[in-house]
Parts: structure tokens; C-alpha cells; sequence
């Protein structure tokens, strides 16, 4: 089975997405979580499925891809030899605002450290 890794801020938006999930009926949170632990292994196995975004490549110097979760998107780059989970966003919420303060040359770094962690295929 491969792997990914993932970033401070993807396990600091994976807490918010778990706690989100925790206050769900067991039924949609299942699926949520399920749907959630199928694509990162996806994403490990054939990360060039993903969709590029060609101005978080050029922001951060690395080719950047999402995949679509509902209701969340998954954004990982490619640079490294496995990929790296990058955020986790609900698709209601402003992303390419969170995204470019997050990776601006002077992003601010998550104040709170992380509880969870990403399902042990997605972990290094």
C-alpha cells in the first residue's frame, strides 16, 4: 500500500472536519469519513488524478492537485516522492483566500496544535 504525508495545516483543517463530522448522525458521518479515508489512499496510489491548480503551483513551486470530497477538497502537491496532503476545506468556505494566505511567503502557521491525524494509510 503507498502512502502520503501530510502538512500542519491539513491536520489542523482535518480536526475541524473530524469535529465538524463528530456532531453529524452516525449514517452521513460514516460516509463522510469513508469517502474521506478512500481518496487520500486514492490520492496516494494515483495522485495525478487530481485536478492541478496552476496558481497554487506557481505560488508554492510545486504542482499543486485537489480532489473533490463532499462537501470537502482535498489539496496536496506533487514535489516531494510521495504525495503531501496540503488542506482539507469545506467547499462553502473562501479556498483560494485560505489557500493564498496560508502559502504566502508570510503565512501565518496554525496557532493550536492538531488532536487527530490523517487515517494511518495517509500517514509517513
Amino acid at each position: 500500500m503507498k502512502f502520503c504525508s501530510s502538512s500542519a495545516h491539513a491536520d489542523f483543517d482535518l480536526d475541524e472536519v473530524l469535529a465538524y463530522i463528530d456532531e453529524l448522525p452516525e449514517r452521513p458521518a460514516n460516509r463522510i469519513l469513508d469517502s474521506l479515508e478512500e481518496t487520500l489512499q486514492s490520492i496516494a496510489g494515483h495522485p495525478f488524478l487530481g485536478a492541478p491548480h496552476s496558481h497554487l503551483t506557481r505560488l508554492l513551486g510545486e504542482e499543486v492537485r485537489s480532489r473533490l470530497v463532499a462537501p470537502y477538497r482535498i489539496f496536496y502537491r506533487m514535489g516531494r516522492s510521495t504525495p503531501e496532503i496540503i488542506s482539507i476545506l469545506h467547499g462553502a468556505r473562501n479556498q483560494s483566500a485560505i489557500l493564498g494566505t496560508r502559502f504566502s511567503p508570510i503565512a501565518p502557521f496554525p496557532t493550536e496544535l492538531p488532536i487527530a491525524s490523517l487515517p494511518e494509510s495517509c500517514n509517513t
